[in-house]
């Protein structure tokens, strides 16, 4: 098997890097992929491979990898959401109106999103003899973009602290965040990975009171699912029907909380910038601020944070648990610091 063809497999990668290879590194040493089987038909000039799935990266039919995304073209944007209404008062015999808008105007350039949020309103009495009242506040500007690479979001300008940890505030500055978005639909948020061992090429079924919830085929090895929809939650059962018509079948529950990770996976968020006001003024000392989770192993999340800026410091660390059958339970500490003039 030719160093070319393997690239073709999809392996993951952690898993390529400890493969073994021999005829000067140009052909793969097959007992360094255990439970891989290699047939040749010379009849049909046919290679046949057979690979237990828990060794290949995730492929989707509704979502395409980094590698196929488009940035767009450039292009002028303006969204709006407008109301009106009138009155009329017959006794003091005066009419009047007012509209009021939203929205955000904006400009695609690359990789880059520019946008300005803006809000107006216009209010009239006619026979009240105060002035026409017209307003238009530009609230925000901000600019931000895709980082494929890390799965995350780049932000510049002014925005709001999202944070599950601490209490959010206007700043202006830059945030980098990891995105689900960008995750294939059925790894975003968490479910718990369904992991087992195939005698064979076996069809693995999921199902939840009757419903069948997913349906796959893997390979004889051993396999992990872990596209799971982020909304299963209850006893799940797992039924693994083999080639020899034996079946293998096993219960397992799931339950979720705001700070679980899928297996393996991180999620972070990281801000740094100054406390900003609605008219675009900076008031309070430069801050950064950090958070994350980690799905630790199945069913276990690490998560935690910091937040620190002047005379205020604080720091947050916890653990979440899937608790199957009971729920799901999460517990974390949080100690701050703050020196008062």
């Amino acid at each position: 098997v030719s160093r070319s063809l393997v690239e073709q497999l999809g392996l993951k990668t952690a898993l390529y890097r400890d493969l073994s290879w021999w005829h000067q590194g140009e052909c793969l040493d097959e007992a360094s992929l255990k439970g891989m089987e290699v047939r040749g038909d010379l009849a049909t000039s046919s290679l046949y491979l057979s690979i237990p799935q828990a060794y290949l990266d995730y492929v989707s039919e509704d979502w395409d990898p980094p590698s196929r995304w488009d940035e767009g073209i450039p292009g002028l944007l303006l969204d709006y959401n407008l109301s009106a209404q009138t009155q009329h008062q017959i006794q003091a015999g005066t009419r009047g109106y007012s509209m009021s808008g939203n929205g955000t105007a904006g400009a695609n350039l690359g990789a880059w999103r520019l946008r300005a949020d803006w809000q107006a309103q216009l209010n009239h009495q006619t026979g009240s003899g105060q002035p026409t009242d017209k307003r238009l506040d530009w609230s925000r500007y901000y600019a931000y973009r895709a980082v494929p690479a890390l799965r995350s979001k780049l932000t510049l300008g002014e925005g709001y602290l999202d944070s599950g940890l601490f209490d959010s505030f206007r700043f202006g500055g830059l945030s980098l965040r990891s995105d689900d978005n960008m995750l294939p639909p059925n790894l975003r948020g968490y479910a718990p990975e369904v992991t087992g061992v195939a005698k064979s090429n076996a069809k693995v079924i999921i199902s939840q009171q009757g419903r069948v919830l997913y349906e796959t085929t893997v390979a004889a090895g051993p396999f992990r699912i872990q596209d799971l929809n982020d909304a299963v939650s209850g006893d799940l059962d797992v039924r693994v029907e083999e080639q020899d018509g034996s079946v293998q079948t096993f219960t397992m529950s799931t339950a979720s909380i705001p700070y679980l990770t899928r297996p393996g996976s991180l999620r972070y968020k990281l801000a740094l910038g100054k406390p900003s006001d609605l008219d675009h003024r900076y008031r309070g000392p430069l801050f950064g601020t950090g958070e994350f989770s980690w799905g630790v192993s199945n069913g276990w999340s690490l998560y935690g944070g910091g937040l620190f800026g002047g005379d205020y410091n604080a720091a947050a660390l916890g653990i979440g648990r899937d608790l199957m059958l009971l729920g799901a339970l999460s517990f974390d500490a949080t100690q701050s610091r703050a020196r008062l003039p």
